[in-house]
């Protein structure tokens, strides 16, 4: 997270052309002072008391969402690079998550009952107050969405820090907001680099910070958060591991793998980036991957027909190439992991890679590489599996292929992961919490859990003196 020559304009890129799309000013740190006091302000004048309007306010906005569904489509395959079907798909669940979350606002959380004392104790929660979310690129609405929708829902006030990369696609759903509802300076837009989301992590007007992101970058986070004792919410890096027994669907479990590892050019944290195979059906697996992972159409990201477009930079396409590197010199690269340029495009494209012959404990399996590469390992029984899938950092997602229940259980509940697929990957909903083991993250996102990371838990103790003690002795 250095600051080191911050920029005073933020220029989004297409990735497909490598064009610019515009030019924003970044916010002074001064701004941000502003920004966060005003919040704060805005957060007392009835917000964090109107559970009706909250949940009215995002349910409008989750309709706006819906009718603007084009425009943002357009938006995020301009910044991001991302195929129009995956655009669709992640406009789709960014308005499911704030509807779910708009009946979430009148969500009643805590507890009460009787002390041994007769005395009555009530658990009570309340909004956290100032909230910084530092988005990331990949999927800039959704991952915005899925945490400031429930925070949002629990009545808190937010400064929104985007990627400089999708600037322009964060504004427009911002605004969408504003147009739903949300009070004036409650929810506002940071613009810049590292020294912006620095200066409103340490603002004594925030309380909270929710990141997603890079495991390193997550660290300088939460230690930033730390000093101020201020919590943090972090989903971090994955090594997603797709694990297939023979006893399963083994071609839907490679096909799902497959599509799985090339998800938003890969470049997404609950990505398949790894196939553990039952070594009985580790031949046939190999063979289709090699069959089928030439014929993922890498293409113009705004074709319907296009399954995986271009990484988001030069910088990222250049980490991604020197993986590949690293792998066609201690492993195998059986197939892919080439740069092409499809018709009308001049960005930073690779074909899909699957990489066999892999140690453990080399570089390609350890590390995070956010690219279109699928390592291919063999396994020879079910502890093996469970310690080749854990023998990462990471814990954020794995998946279980299998056609038995009992095995399903006990290989999921060995598993250290926050989310275990079974015979399906990158299953997601609103509903349900997600977050990471080990270095993919801290806390909860989605949910009631996700609702709960902003509030403050407040224990309330109503002493009742005309009650006897349970000894019979009047107080």
């Amino acid at each position: 997270m250095s600051a080191d020559t911050e920029p005073t304009v933020v220029r989004p890129v297409d990735p497909t052309t490598g064009e610019p799309l515009g030019e924003i000013a970044a916010n002074t740190v001064s701004q941000v002072d502003d920004a966060a006091r005003l919040a704060e302000r805005a957060l007392g004048e009835g917000w964090r008391r109107d559970t009706r309007g909250r949940a009215t306010t995002l349910r409008a906005w989750a309709d706006l969402l819906r009718a603007h569904t084009d425009e943002l489509v357009g938006s995020l395959v301009g910044e991001t690079g991302k195929p129009v079907t995956e655009a669709r798909a992640e406009v789709a669940a960014s308005a499911d998550a704030l509807a779910y979350n708009a009946g979430m606002a009148r969500y009643v959380g805590g507890r009460a009952g009787a002390l041994p004392d007769g005395a009555q104790a009530h658990l009570v929660r309340e909004p956290v107050g100032v909230v910084v979310f530092i988005v990331p690129w990949n999927w800039p609405v959704l991952l915005l969405l899925r945490d400031l929708a429930p925070a949002l829902a629990a009545g808190v006030a937010a400064l929104v820090k985007p990627a400089p990369q999708t600037t322009l696609v964060t504004r427009r759903v911002l605004d969408l907001g504003a147009e739903a509802g949300v009070p004036k300076d409650l929810l506002q837009l940071l613009v810049g680099g590292a020294s912006v989301a620095q200066a409103a992590i340490a603002h004594p007007s925030v309380r909270a910070v929710a990141f997603t992101g890079s495991t390193t970058v997550g660290r300088e986070i939460g230690v930033a958060a730390a000093r101020g004792l201020k919590r943090s919410l972090l989903e971090l890096g994955g090594k997603g591991a797709s694990i297939v027994f023979a006893d399963g669907d083994v071609e839907a479990a490679t096909d799902a793998s497959l599509a799985g590892s090339v998800i938003t050019a890969g470049q997404m944290c609950m990505a398949c980036t790894r196939l553990l195979v039952e070594r009985s059906a580790y031949a046939d697996v190999l063979d289709r991957l090699k069959e089928r992972a030439p014929q993922l159409r890498v293409g113009h990201p705004a074709e319907e027909s296009t399954q995986l477009g271009p990484l988001i930079s030069q910088a990222q396409f250049d980490k991604v190439s020197g993986h590949l590197d690293v792998a066609r010199a201690d492993a195998t690269v059986v197939v892919g992991g080439e740069r092409t340029q499809p018709e009308g495009t001049s960005g930073w494209f690779l074909t899909p890679a699957v990489v066999t012959d892999v140690d453990v404990g080399s570089p390609t399996v350890q590390e995070d590489i956010f690219g279109p590469v699928l390592t291919v390992e063999p396994f020879d029984s079910d502890p093996d599996a469970v310690r080749l899938a854990n023998a990462t950092p990471y814990g954020l997602t794995a998946s279980v292929w299998t056609g038995s229940v009992d095995r399903a259980l006990r290989i999921g509940g060995a598993l250290q992961a926050g989310t275990v697929w079974v015979n399906g990957h990158n299953r997601s909903y609103p509903e349900m919490p997600s977050g990471g083991y080990k270095d993919s993250g801290i806390g909860r996102t989605r949910g009631v859990e996700g609702i709960e990371e902003f509030t403050e838990l407040k224990h309330m103790h109503f002493s009742l003196p005309d009650e006897p003690d349970p000894a019979g002795t009047p107080r």
